[in-house]
């Protein structure tokens, strides 16, 4: 005997339910976790290729999304290539435009990207990668540079690299990166840049002096010490500023 019309009915009723019931579960299971469904492109700006360490580089950026429209309020992290993988450095968030400019200082060599996560809106997405070199300050090269001098002998009149006068290691040192010096100390005090005392730095040339006029220069090292190719019979060697009468130049 079939069904009255008003069991079936019921029956498509109840079956209707279940399945709005189970859409809507669905739905609250779902919630947070949904696939995202608005692509996005994260860009960055121009930055320098080459800065000195220590140096503060701003990297700029504009997250859109669907028809290139700005994603405004959304976190976006500087990442840093650390060698094993991407590490978030700074994150800020993009202005009504998209945009964002996180500055971080530059400490070595490093391949450096803006990126965003997405959420269950939009997609996630991260910048072109941008390589920053950091280059050591030519001031701490110079250092660097006459210690590599170290234990080479003095001698009169000799510009390296093998042996070395007191303007003959200065001169070395500063052509080896570049700078062009004059060959004696007394010129070379003359073609720099002059430094007060307090103000100097390491890198800079120490001219020392008797009434005026030099009679021996060496490279300021730091904590009122200096490298220097001092007399016959010694050879290149870290001492301390052993004269109160002097001059500081500066070329770098």
């Amino acid at each position: 005997m079939s069904a009255s019309p008003w069991r079936r009915g019921a029956r498509q009723l109840g079956a209707t339910a279940l399945v709005s019931a189970a859409s809507t579960a669905a739905l609250i299971g779902l919630d947070g976790t949904a696939s995202a469904v608005t692509s996005t492109e994260q860009r960055i700006g121009d930055v320098p290729q080459r800065v000195q360490e220590g140096t503060t580089v701003t990297f700029s950026g504009t997250l859109t999304g669907a028809g290139d429209r700005p994603v405004a309020g959304e976190p976006v992290d500087l990442e840093r290539d650390t060698g094993s993988g991407w590490s978030a450095v700074k994150t800020d968030r993009t202005d009504s435009n998209g945009k964002v400019s996180i500055p971080a200082k530059i400490a070595r060599s490093a391949d450096w990207r803006l990126s965003y996560d997405g959420d269950t809106v939009h997609d996630g997405d991260s910048s072109a990668t941008k390589h920053v070199t950091a280059a050591q300050p030519v001031n701490e090269r110079i250092v660097e540079t006459a210690a590599a001098q170290e234990g080479e002998p003095y001698e009169y009149g000799a510009n390296g690299p093998d042996s070395f006068d007191c303007s003959g290691l200065t001169q070395y040192v500063h052509n080896r990166l570049g700078i062009e010096l004059p060959r004696t100390s007394s010129d070379q005090r003359e073609s720099t840049r002059y430094v007060s005392a307090a103000e100097k730095k390491p890198g800079d040339l120490i001219f020392f002096d008797d009434g005026g006029d030099v009679y021996h220069v060496a490279v300021y090292a730091g904590d009122n010490k200096v490298w220097t190719a001092p007399q016959e019979r010694e050879s290149v060697q870290l001492e301390n500023i052993w004269d109160d009468d002097y001059t500081v130049g500066r070329a770098w």
